[in-house]
């Protein structure tokens, strides 16, 4: 009996906290689990709502900070691609104006009154005092001192040495070497010379040294500088090498031939002048 009135007084507790669910107008409502509960649950309710907002603020606020340091590491990006490419059109531009300034003298003809053979480079003994190359002497042909050595790209030096088997010609970046040149793009004269390494200082430029000359303009890197025919040694308009450094006075001058690779270079002999 006792058995049986726990298990009715279960049940009843059980129907009247959810009559409210399932009997419209429940005159037991106010005894329901919701009704009891309710004012537990709304702040609970609420404060899940607030951590809810707080956390898609955050959320909102994360994307938006990684959203900006993507947007920066593309400009940036953006920024530097720009750089290049303005580097690029300087090249680019630069590169025409060499172009254009070497096309008349890339049909090298031999200068008037020369005679041209051509022989092969066998040795190249080049110290920090000399720069020079050795080659064989041509059969029944007389070369002498101060005869030309070029090659396809432009000047290579003189000889200063000839005898039957060996010909011994000194580069135009020897130490001893000096070559009068003239910018090509002004027309002024100077003189190239040779420091013992791949590369020669141009000095004695006339727009520094005469004051009548000062509406020539300076020389700027990429200027093509040639022979110029003083001195009657070499001949004029021998290609010899550009403008590619300046360095407070220090002009530095690299040669259009590598002479390293050189393995055939012309010489120009028997000169008569006109």
């Amino acid at each position: 009996m006792r058995r049986v009135l726990i298990l009715f007084c279960t049940a009843a507790l059980l129907y009247l906290s959810v009559s409210y669910w399932y009997l419209p107008n429940s005159p037991y409502a106010q005894y329901s689990l919701q009704t009891l509960s309710s004012s537990l649950l709304q702040p609970i309710g609420r404060t899940n709502r607030v951590f809810h907002g707080f956390w898609e603020s955050f959320h909102d606020i994360k994307n938006w900070f990684s959203y900006r340091s993507t947007l920066h590491e593309r400009l940036k990006k953006l920024e530097e691609t720009e750089v290049e490419l303005v580097q690029v059109k300087l090249e680019l531009t630069a590169s025409q104006k060499y172009l254009k300034q070497l096309e008349p003298l890339t049909n090298f003809q031999t200068p008037s009154g020369f005679n041209r053979v051509t022989v092969q480079v066998y040795g190249s003994p080049t110290g920090f005092y000399d720069a020079q190359l050795i080659t064989a002497a041509p059969e029944n042909i007389t070369i002498k001192k101060d005869d030309i050595a070029v090659s396809a790209k432009g000047l290579v030096g003189r000889v200063t040495e000839s005898s039957n088997r060996v010909l011994r010609i000194m580069l135009i970046t020897d130490m001893a070497s000096r070559i009068p040149i003239k910018v090509l793009e002004t027309g002024e004269n100077a003189i190239i010379v040779g420091n013992g390494t791949s590369t020669m200082f141009l000095e004695h430029l006339q727009s520094r040294e005469m004051i009548t000359n000062s509406y020539k303009r300076p020389p700027k890197v990429g200027d093509v500088l040639v022979t110029s025919g003083v001195g009657e040694i070499f001949p004029p308009d021998i290609p010899v090498g550009v403008v590619a450094a300046i360095k407070d006075e220090e002009i530095t001058v690299k040669p259009f031939v590598t002479f390293h690779t050189c393995e055939i270079v012309s010489i120009l002999y028997g000169h008569v002048a006109s």
